[in-house]
């Protein structure tokens, strides 16, 4: 047994040391027992067996690490010695390690970091459903309800978008988005101010004696210079005092203000009163967000909010249809949109690692074939299979480490890349950073690596070492040989086949996006947002408040209308494709519902004159709006063409009226039928739209987006069109001006990122494909040029030769072709929610890609078959 034991301690010694030494050690290791004559007791005999080992672990340390130092200088010998191999394994590594890397951060950063609020799993967002399944926001009257009977929740809690501009302290005007929260919104998320303390119930309640705001940390130091006495003073908001409860934590993001609402700097309370006419039950422009109760799920919390909205429709018939909840979690909200985006480009990037491996395999291949009677001598000369495996796992390891460090500078470079061009919609996106997770992935992939394409030229060298010191295995390990590499070959000919499927259908699903017409022309368009803030804009239902807003974006725009290049300025409520919602129900005069909530909704825009000239969107029957539709005269209203066909299939929509809201809303005479406009996105169907003049809205329309058309370069206009607010109202800042072409390009964000990151992993692998075919036909070539030299000397002709060369190396690439259609056939499914009009299995797609591959394989073996067919039979001859 004791023998057993210290053969078994010995085995971590090397293998050339345990040869030459491991006898003497057991030897002496007896005549110590023996010495002792068997009288050691047992701490005595427990202290030898320790210190043996130690002399056995210290010495294995000791020996490996020379050994591996040894190893490692021979190594860096090697493959300083093929600088051209080296330089290009290690650009190859180095591009597919950083590209995963890369990606990593991104999904790290995007996907896998916790949301910033305590406890997120248990946050979830609730929606209101129909009858339909449809979900929607949430009415005051709802929420109240909710937060008053739900027991699966710990805290319930609302927000709405809101703004501000910020007067006073002796500097510029400065608008700042906001947002509008109930009491409990912080405790629920778990957020705590860095300064001071979060709303009471009091200060939530409508005319609360005091306005009061809390402050991010940005906010707070940009504006306020990180004065910690700002606590308790008041600030002059859009006119109004208001005084600073607190500021949040540095650092903080909050998520629900920065994806919902265009971000937040500033936080007020809802305050709603309960009888005001935006507090209904119909009025559904909250968004509603709850903690999970200890021991509640999801599944719970969503069949106990359905109960209760069902018992809400029960008490109020008239005001819900169908009622229903849905409770999702707070991370599937966010992350949920962008998930499959993100999935599927780590998958591009891990198949584009394994094509890089496979082409660094076909390198140590062809090293492999130089080095065979090197390694031949080695083995001959004693040197044990395990020994030479350490040694070229050693190699493998090196270069893949340097690959790595080289890949992980790749990898900083492309993340700061992706982080100033990615999309807007990818959440945290500006947050993502190389860390010590993306290192350690890295790292990883390192070694991973190593042991992927060190195993091939490993298998080569060492299983043959006893053999190759005669020619005559020469001709058995090059076939063997080229056996390996056309398999390397097909596999990078069929993943680089995956991927030019998968990029296809995405260009030309993008492709047939940007050619669909939007229902207005968005080129030569400014666009500019306004959102007037004092007294006098107050939102309300005076008709002065919405005088004075009228007459503020009349003056505007007559200004602006009025400068060189200008041939058309209007103003928006909601812009087209630039991510707003507003929807009304929609009552026909002349047809009722018995229950209101079952009538269909539609888009509302509210909008100035010449809105539809300055957009392009054409008028199909009736009239536009006009200066003429002010307030006092009778209301008016345009709607879309899908509206008119749907709603009035056969009668004549002019004249006919509607109200937009509850059915008692002021009734619109129908004046005019304009084209559809994709207003939801460029792959969404196009809905109920109605237009109506911001002189005859019910409220004083504050919020705005200017839109200007000009003759040449719209940003041209930018400056003057600020001047000249300033000039109409130096208290109203103007903010995202952007040309609407960027507008529209941006609504396809997600969708471009993910189709030009896509197509650039299919090309990188194809290149490395051809390069892999390249560089494998050209060995084989070399090879066997003595064979090729024989069969020209006895008269083959040299395009014999050459359709010999290319059979050869065609092969594996169609045989690669053919798995990479197959696969892709199979796994293209994953692609369909970013398709738009275009089928996974494409025919036009996958011929497309056969025919890129097949041509790109063809010219990549043309040239080693030319080269073949131009060898000198007698130099040839005369060499062997």
């Amino acid at each position: 047994m004791r023998e057993l034991l210290f053969r078994s301690l010995l085995l971590l010694l090397p293998e050339e040391f345990r040869a030459a030494y491991a006898r003497d050690m057991q030897a002496t290791f007896r005549a110590e027992l023996r010495d002792a004559g068997g009288a050691l007791s047992a701490a005595a005999t427990a202290r030898l067996w320790a210190a043996t080992a130690w002399d056995v672990v210290r010495a294995a340390f000791s020996e490996h690490a020379d050994i591996l130092a040894r190893d490692t200088r021979y190594a860096l010998r090697t493959l300083r010695a093929r600088p051209a191999h080296t330089l290009t394994a290690l650009a190859t590594l180095a591009l597919g390690i950083g590209a995963n890397v890369a990606m990593f951060a991104v999904i790290d950063g995007v996907l896998l970091a916790p949301l910033p609020y305590r406890d997120p799993a248990r946050l979830v967002a609730i929606a209101e459903t129909n009858r339909s399944g449809e979900a929607s926001n949430v009415g005051y009257l709802s929420f109240r309800d909710l937060r008053a009977r739900a027991r699966s929740l710990d805290a319930v809690a609302v927000t709405s978008q809101s703004t501000a501009t910020l007067l006073g302290d002796g500097r510029e005007a400065q608008r700042v988005n906001a947002m509008r929260v109930s009491r409990g919104y912080f405790e629920m998320l778990g957020v705590r101010p860095a300064l001071g303390r979060v709303f009471s119930e009091a200060e939530d309640e409508p005319g609360a004696a005091r306005r009061v705001a809390i402050l991010s940390d940005r906010l707070w130091r940009d504006r306020f210079g990180a004065d910690p006495r700002v606590i308790g003073r008041p600030i002059d908001v859009s006119g109004i005092a208001h005084q600073v409860l607190g500021v949040l934590p540095r650092g903080f993001e909050d998520l629900v203000a920065g994806r919902l609402y265009e971000g937040a700097e500033l936080w007020f309370p809802l305050g709603y009163d309960e009888a005001a006419s935006f507090a209904c039950r119909t009025c559904r422009h909250l968004r509603v967000f709850g903690r999970l109760a200890p021991g509640a799920g999801e599944a719970e919390a969503e069949r106990e909010l359905a109960s209760i909205f069902r018992a809400l429709e029960a008490e109020h018939p008239t005001e819900y249809d169908g009622a229903g909840a849905q409770a999702t979690p707070l991370a599937e909200v966010f992350l949920g949109p962008v998930r499959p985006v993100l999935l599927l480009l780590w998958a591009g990037v891990l198949v584009l690692l394994v094509v890089a491996c496979s082409n660094v395999a076909n390198l140590l291949l062809l090293r492999a074939s130089e080095r065979s009677r090197e390694v031949a001598v080695r083995t001959a000369l004693g040197v044990t299979a395990g020994r030479l495996t350490r040694q070229l796992l050693t190699e493998s390891l090196l270069l893949a480490l340097v690959g790595g460090l080289v890949g992980t500078l790749v990898a900083w470079a492309a993340v700061r890349v992706l982080v100033a061009t990615g999309p807007e919609q990818l959440p945290r996106l500006a947050d993502v950073a190389l860390d010590a997770r993306a290192v350690g992935a890295a790292l990883a992939l390192s070694l991973a690596s190593a042991a992927l394409f060190g195993l091939v030229p490993l298998r080569q060298l060492v299983g043959r070492s006893g053999h190759l010191l005669s020619g005559a295995g020469r001709r058995t390990e090059s076939q063997s040989t080229w056996r390996i590499r056309s398999l390397l070959v097909a596999g990078n000919v069929a993943m680089a086949g995956l991927l030019l499927v998968g990029s296809g259908l995405l260009v030309r699903s993008l492709a047939g996006l940007l050619a669909t017409a939007p229902g207005f022309d968005p080129t030569r368009v400014l666009t500019l947002q306004i959102w007037l803030g004092g007294e006098a804009y107050r939102r309300g239902e005076d008709g002065d408040q919405i005088a004075a807003a009228t007459r503020f974006y009349d003056e505007v725009l007559a200004r602006a209308r009025a400068l060189p290049g200008v041939t058309a300025a209007a103003a928006v409520t909601t812009l087209p494709l630039a991510g707003g919602v507003d929807g009304y129900g929609l009552h026909i005069a002349g047809r009722p519902y018995a229950n209101p909530e079952q009538a269909p909704s539609g888009d509302r825009f509210v909008v100035t004159p010449q809105f539809f000239t300055a957009l392009g969107i054409p008028l199909l029957r009736g009239r536009m709006l006009d200066a003429g539709d002010a307030q006092g005269r009778a209301a008016v209203a345009v709607v879309n063409r899908t509206l008119a066909e749907a709603l009035f299939p056969s009668e004549d929509p002019l004249g006919h009226e509607l109200s937009l809201g509850p059915p008692t809303a002021a009734k619109r005479r129908i004046v005019g039928i304009v084209g559809d406009v994709r207003h939801h996105g460029l792959d969404v169907p196009v809905g109920y739209q109605v237009y109506v003049p911001q002189a005859q809205w019910a409220w004083a329309e504050t919020f705005m987006t200017l839109v200007v058309r000009t003759r040449g370069d719209p940003a041209a206009v930018a400056a003057p069109i600020r001047e000249i607010v300033r000039n109409v109202d130096p208290a109203q800042p103007v903010t995202r001006v952007r040309r609407y072409q960027e507008v529209v390009g941006a609504s396809l964000g997600t969708r471009r990122f993910a189709t030009v990151l896509l197509c650039a992993f299919a090309a990188t692998a194809l290149t490395m494909a051809l390069i892999g075919l390249y560089g494998a036909l050209g060995v084989y070539v070399g090879q066997r040029r003595q064979e090729i030299g024989v069969r020209l000397a006895l008269g083959a002709p040299a395009a014999a030769i050459r359709r010999l060369v290319l059979g050869q190396g065609m092969r594996p690439a169609v045989a690669g072709l053919a798995a990479g259609l197959l696969v892709a056939a199979l796994s293209v499914g994953v692609l369909r929610t970013l398709l738009h009009e275009v089928r996974t299995l494409d025919p036009g797609t996958f011929v497309v890609a056969a025919i890129v591959l097949l041509a790109s394989a063809s010219a990549a073996c043309f040239v080693p078959a030319w080269r073949a067919s131009r060898i000198d039979p007698a130099a040839t001859l005369r060499t062997e």
